[in-house]
Formats: structure tokens, sequence, C-alpha cells
């Protein structure tokens, strides 16, 4: 395998933008309303009918053209120019630097050039008109900085990440850069990863440096993303008692690629993806993946549990205490959500960790199966 194709696989992995975790869906009105009328949902705001306009440029089918790119661009700078603060500020800032990355075929590297150069030229015009207020310029050098990543990951070269490091200084004490921040590092860090092989101690060493940031955020990533680096220098030790009693102890799966998934009754996404993990399984298993999950509800669901195991015919090990993401390996793993994945190889050794927005709904093709592919079936020398 070529160090481009294994960095580009590796990238499918990690984490490009924001790792806010999927949280469990909230239930609609109650019937005891009057009537048993369900609420009315509240009405959209202005910022919301604006993220709605570039997210429906964005995920529109037709041409992936200059054209598209255009009102993609028109559309994402508009929005986080006029609502620099609103809740979806953060996403609307990793998609619209990525939408080049994520909808140019590969073949076309000077049409995902054009799209970074286009969308730096709109940037470049609002940041520097006159009256910009502060919250608009920290989004729209967020913007930036985003760009500069998606250009590190379609082709890497170490005067891009020197240039994406350089950038992420300069932005980091621009007042109201905060909200986005934390996650433009989080994303240089697993670019930094993925740059770099095991043990990891430039990414150990640059994390370190991290836990001294003046921004609270960043400081907090930083450990987090050293507790990962901590559970990767060997191999994992995981032993609980399944739901239907039988003891589980992940040393005797060793010679074996395991995936540990973390789901709940109370996310839909999360039980869904248990569709394609059968599926994965079943293709797999024969040549050594071996699967085991972990059920984040509370004990007063268990009914929930065991009837969701039921109707997804799943025979693996079922993680259940009743403590939700409080249990006691959960934190060490930096889990606090669903879905959530982890991939260990024959070895032990955690190889993955992906969780929350990142999972998707077509997970087997994108974050199962290639890396379990990779670990089962090496390229040959």
């Amino acid at each position: 395998m070529s160090t481009r194709l294994l960095f580009a696989s590796c990238l499918c992995l990690l984490v490009c933008g924001s790792t806010v975790l999927a949280q469990a869906p909230k239930g609609g009105a109650k019937g005891g309303d009057k009537g048993g009328e369900k609420k009315a949902a509240a009405p959209k705001t202005p910022a919301d009918l604006a993220y709605d306009e570039f997210n429906k440029a964005r995920t529109d089918p037709g041409p992936k053209d200059q054209a598209r790119f255009q009102k993609v661009i028109a559309a994402g700078v508009a929005y986080l120019v006029k609502y620099p603060t609103h809740g979806r500020a953060g996403d609307a800032v990793r998609d619209l630097a990525f939408y080049g990355n994520n909808n140019t075929d590969a073949k076309q590297p000077a049409l995902r050039t054009s799209y970074l150069s286009n969308l730096r030229l709109a940037v470049t015009n609002e940041r520097f008109k006159e009256g910009v207020s502060d919250p608009t310029g920290a989004a729209l050098q967020a913007v930036e900085a985003a760009a500069a990543d998606a250009e590190l990951r379609a082709g890497p070269t170490p005067a891009l990440l020197a240039a994406l490091r350089e950038k992420l200084d300069e932005i980091a004490t621009v007042p109201g850069i905060g909200r986005f921040l934390t996650e433009r590092e989080r994303s240089y860090t697993h670019l930094l990863t993925v740059l770099n092989q095991p043990p990891f101690a430039k990414v150990e060493e640059h994390l370190k440096r991290m836990l001294k940031h003046a921004d609270k955020g960043v400081a907090g990533m930083a450990q987090t993303e050293l507790n990962i680096i901590e559970a990767r220098k060997a191999p994992y030790d995981l032993k609980f008692t399944a739901l239907d009693g039988k003891e589980f102890d992940l040393a005797q799966l060793r010679g074996k690629v395991v995936a540990l998934y973390f789901w709940s009754t109370t996310n839909r996404t999360s039980v869904s993806n248990l569709d394609n993990l059968q599926r994965v399984s079943s293709d797999y298993k024969r040549k050594g993946l071996e699967m085991v999950t972990v059920c984040f509800d509370k004990e007063e669901d268990r009914a929930k549990v065991l009837a969701a195991i039921k109707e997804k015919g799943i025979k693996w090990p079922v993680h259940f205490d009743g403590k939700g993401a409080k249990n006691d390996f959960a934190p060490k793993l930096n889990i606090t959500g669903v879905p959530a994945l982890l991939i260990f190889d024959q070895k032990g050794m955690l190889q993955a960790s992906m969780q929350g927005t990142n999972l998707t709904i077509n997970l087997p093709a994108n974050q199962i199966e290639n890396p379990v592919k990779r670990l089962l079936e090496p390229a040959k020398k």
C-alpha cells in the first residue's frame, strides 16, 4: 500500500471536523397536552433559515461544477458573516471548507484547488470590509484555518502542515475564536497522528504543550487526546460480565481484530448502525473479526435494551451496567456518548477511535470495512 493511499485510508477514520457527540434524540410533545394535540414546532429563526439555505446549496443533487461551488461559497459565507454565533456556525465552517474535498473527483485535483481558491478569496473580501464585528472576523478566520486543513488532507506535505500550524497560532488570540478553535486544534492533532507513526512521540509532545494553552477548551481537548495516545501504548485490557452472564476478556481474543461499538436505545442512529455491523461481521468473521458492544442505557431501560438485542439478533457480547457513559472504562477511552466505535488489532492495540457525528448511517463502507480489511488483509509486499 502506498504512503498516499495509507494516508487517505487513515483519514477516513479520523476526525476532520467537529467531534461533538451525537446525543439521544429528544422526544416530541407529550400526549398530556389538552386534547392530546402535539405542540407545534417553534418557528425557525432567520439564522436557522440562513443555515438551511447554505445546507440546501451544499446537499442538493446536481453537477459539482464552478457554478455550484460559487453558490455554496456564497450561501456559507453569507450565513457566517451575519450569524457567526449561531449554534450551527461550527458545522458551517467545517462543511464550507471541506466541500471541495468531499464533492470533487480525486482524479480532478485542479477542481478541488479551484474551490479552495475561490473560498479563500470570498473570505478575504469579507474579512477586510469596514465594520466587521469580532464574532464575524473570528468565524471567517476559522474558515481560513479549516481550508488549510482541507488542503493538507488532500495532499499532505511538511510545508502545508507548517502553514496550518502557523495559521492556528496566528488566530489563537482572535476575539471570539474560542467557539471554533478547539475543533480546529483537534483536527490538527489528528492530522499529526496520521503523519507520524507509533509511538506518536511528536503528537504526544505537541499535546503536552497544548495542556498549557490559554483556551480551556483546547487544553481539555489535549488531555482527552493524550488519553487515547496512552491507550495506544500497550494492548488494551478489558474484562466484564456480559448481559448474558458470560465472562468477556479482550485478552482472549488476541490474534483477532476486535470492533468495540457503543450504542443506546435512546439514539436512533446508534441502533440503526447495528444492522450495518451485522453485515460487516458476517462478511469478516471467518477472516478473524470479532464484534463486542457496550450499551449506554440506564438501568431503568433494561427491558428496552433486551428488546433491541432480540430484535436485531445480536449474538455478540454486550456490556451493560446501567451506568450509561459513566462506566469504569469508557471515560478513559474518551467515549462520552453514542454512537462510538473502537477497533483493536490482532495484538490488542487500539488502531481507530471514531464517535459522534463522524459515524454515519453508511458505517460499513466508510468506517468499519476499510480498517478491518486493512488489518485482516495486509497489502502484499
